[in-house]
C-alpha cells in the first residue's frame, strides 16, 4: 500500500484516501534524509517513506528549515502536492508579489525596507498597512493611522530582524478568495470582521466567478503549475480590485465538497503517474 505523508494541515485525509496509508506529522517536530534519492521523515513517532506528500504549512512564517525540506523533497523521487518547485516560488512574500507583478496582475503597491531603522524615510499618506517579514493568516499586519501611532510601530519594529513592506490602507467593502483546482475555479465572497479581510471572517458565500478572474487565475496557476492555489482580491468602495496575495497552501473551509474531490482526484492522478 503507498503512503502519503501530510504534513501539518487538515486531519481528514485519510477519509477521502481509504486505500492508502496516510500519515501525519508536524514539520516543526521532523527531520529529513535523503538517500539515493529516496525520501525518509522522522519524527518521535517513527520514519515514514512517503510516496506523496501533501503539504499543508498554511498561516506560518516560513523559516530556513521549510526550504530546505523542500529543496530535499525537489531532489527526491517523491511527489509533492503543490509541487516542491511551485511552493519555493511562493516561500517568500517579495517574491510572491514578483511572480504577481511580472504576471501583469493588480497587485497593491508597495515600499520595502530591509531593517525597520529605514522606516523614517518611506513617505505615505495615512492610512496605511505595514507586514513584517513573510508571515500570513494577518499575523505580522498592522494598520498605521496617525503619526503616533506610527511613531510607535517604528519604535517596536525596531527589535525585529525581518524586512518591512508599507502598503496603501484599501478601505475595502469585502474580498474574494478564487480557488483553483487543475481546472475547475470557484470564488467564495468574504467580510472580515476588522480590517483585515481574511481575519475573524464572519459573512462569506460562494459567488459566480467572474471571466476576467478566471482568466487570471488560470494564468497565474499555469504559470507556476499548480495543483492548487487561491488569489485574494479587495474590492474597494468605488469598485477598484486589488490582488492581496496569491496562496499556494489554501485553506477549503468554506467551499463546497467537490473541491476536495477534486483535489483527491488531481492527488490519485500524481501518485499513479
Amino acid at each position: 500500500m503507498q503512503t502519503i505523508l501530510v504534513l501539518n494541515g487538515e486531519k481528514y485525509w485519510q477519509d477521502y484516501l481509504p486505500e492508502f496509508t496516510v500519515v501525519q506529522k508536524k514539520i516543526q517536530d521532523s527531520d529529513f534524509i535523503l538517500k539515493d534519492k529516496k525520501l525518509f521523515v522522522v519524527d518521535s513517532e517513527g520514519v515514514c517513506a512517503p510516496d506523496l506528500i501533501i503539504w499543508r504549512l498554511g498561516a506560518i512564517s516560513p523559516n530556513w528549515k521549510h526550504r530546505t525540506a523542500l529543496e530535499i523533497i525537489k531532489s527526491s523521487n517523491v511527489v509533492c502536492v503543490n509541487s516542491a518547485e511551485t511552493l519555493l516560488q511562493g516561500y517568500d512574500r517579495l517574491s510572491m508579489l514578483h511572480v504577481l507583478s511580472n504576471l501583469g496582475m493588480p497587485v497593491i503597491p508597495f515600499q520595502v525596507v530591509t531593517h525597520s531603522r529605514l522606516l523614517k524615510n518611506i513617505a505615505m499618506p495615512f492610512p496605511f498597512v505595514v507586514k513584517v517579514g513573510n508571515y500570513h493568516g494577518g499575523y505580522g499586519k498592522v494598520l498605521v493611522q496617525n503619526a503616533e501611532k506610527w511613531q510607535d510601530i517604528q519604535d517596536l519594529l525596531f527589535v525585529t530582524n525581518d524586512y518591512s513592506t508599507i502598503e496603501p490602507y484599501i478601505d475595502y467593502q469585502f474580498d474574494i478568495r478564487y480557488l483553483i483546482v487543475k481546472d475547475k475555479v470557484w470564488a467564495m465572497q468574504r467580510k472580515g470582521q476588522f480590517w483585515k479581510s481574511n481575519v475573524l471572517t464572519n459573512e462569506f458565500q460562494l459567488i459566480e466567478v467572474s471571466s476576467i478572474w478566471e482568466t487570471r487565475i488560470r494564468k497565474v496557476s499555469n504559470h507556476l503549475k499548480a495543483d492548487i492555489l487561491a488569489l485574494d482580491v479587495l474590492i474597494d468602495k468605488e469598485g477598484n480590485e486589488f490582488i492581496v496575495e496569491y496562496n499556494d497552501i489554501p485553506g477549503l473551509s468554506g467551499f463546497p465538497e467537490t473541491v476536495k474531490v477534486e483535489l483527491i482526484k488531481v492527488i490519485k492522478r500524481r501518485i499513479e503517474a
